[in-house]
């Protein structure tokens, strides 16, 4: 199963509003990944995100079976067209 791993903080708005829209297009596209959310305020967000190079937020990574990473957006949430064609 791939997975989307959604690096973010509470307080950030955009981090919101990029959770949310993958949520939304898991809801009605209805695609076999796990959604996992980071809290880069924590120290398991923080370790996390230090394996995964993430120097910003909000980070979206999609990883395949063999986690492996095949797309990233930072600063920005993906929109669908950049998004669906990896799920």
């Amino acid at each position: 199963m791939k997975k989307i791993y959604i690096f973010g903080k509470p307080t950030c708005s955009v981090c919101k509003d990029a959770y949310n829209k993958i949520r939304y297009f898991k809801e009605k596209k209805d695609f076999n990944a796990e959604v996992i959310y980071f809290d880069m305020e924590s120290v398991d967000g923080l370790t996390e995100g230090a394996y995964c190079e993430v120097f910003d937020i909000p980070t979206i990574i999609i990883f395949d079976e063999q986690k492996k990473e095949l797309a990233r957006w930072v600063k920005k949430p993906p929109i669908s067209e950049e998004f669906l064609p990896y799920l």
